[in-house]
């Protein structure tokens, strides 16, 4: 068994092919690096986009050890692709990946999962795509401003700032919260019976209209939350920038 705060990569693979519609793409390009992560999700991003009407010009896997991918860049380009997505980490070439997509598609809107959402990718001194190309970019993150939560959640980036005296949180502390309290919170329900793993098990499924620092929700019967938020962000000078949230289809 396991419990999930944090929205599935399913969740992910629509607000993908979500924000990519909204921004008016016609024609998309997916390619992944073929790993679990990556592989899985490109599937997912297709079958969003395809319940969206979004046409998907290829998918298909890369070799992350390639010194180039202009062979691939210039499939997409002969394909009419107007927006591009990578379904992958920053390791497994992304950024000249990225490089190349963008050279041989200069007006394409470029998209990232949270697996390209780290500063190895985004910050041009520290190996990362260069500003030129970053400014195509956005990124899609299971976490949100902390401004985009229900005043219980805003709350608890106030609290955290004041008692660890710092200036900012990292995003997912308030996952961790909220996963923390879920288990508390049940183990007392449950009082004695907390000790009985089958138990406190049965009873975490059975989370139902939880209210919480991130909104209202179920846990479903894979034990997932029904939480479908995820923040959409711009590479602006080398930062991730939140620019919106993405209500996604389960």
């Amino acid at each position: 068994h396991y419990l999930r705060i944090v929205p599935k990569d399913t969740i992910q693979g629509a607000a993908l092919a979500t924000v990519m519609d909204e921004d008016g793409c016609t024609n998309a390009g997916i390619l992944h690096d073929k790993e679990v992560y990556g592989a899985g999700l490109a599937r997912n991003i297709e079958s969003a986009a395809e319940e969206l009407g979004l046409k998907v010009a290829t998918n298909e896997g890369i070799d992350p050890k390639a010194p180039n991918f202009r062979a691939q860049a210039a499939s997409l380009e002969g394909m009419g692709v107007d927006c591009f997505v990578f379904a992958g980490v920053t390791p497994n070439g992304a950024v000249q990946l990225y490089k190349d997509v963008s050279a041989a598609l200069p007006d394409a809107k470029l998209y990232g999962p949270d697996g390209v959402s780290n500063p190895e990718f985004f910050v041009a001194d520290e190996g990362g795509i260069p500003p030129d190309v970053a400014a195509k970019v956005k990124v899609t993150v299971a976490t949100l401003s902390p401004d985009q939560y229900p005043p219980e959640g805003q709350e608890f980036f106030d609290e955290y700032m004041k008692s660890y005296d710092v200036t900012s949180v990292d995003p997912y502390a308030i996952y961790g919260y909220e996963a923390m309290r879920l288990v508390l919170d049940t183990c007392e329900q449950l009082g004695p019976d907390c000790t009985d793993k089958q138990a406190m098990i049965d009873a975490l499924f059975n989370t139902k209209g939880r209210e919480s620092v991130l909104g209202t929700y179920d846990i479903d019967e894979n034990g997932d939350t029904t939480i479908t938020d995820y923040g959409v962000y711009r590479v602006e000078d080398g930062e991730l920038v939140f620019d919106k949230t993405i209500k996604a289809a389960q």
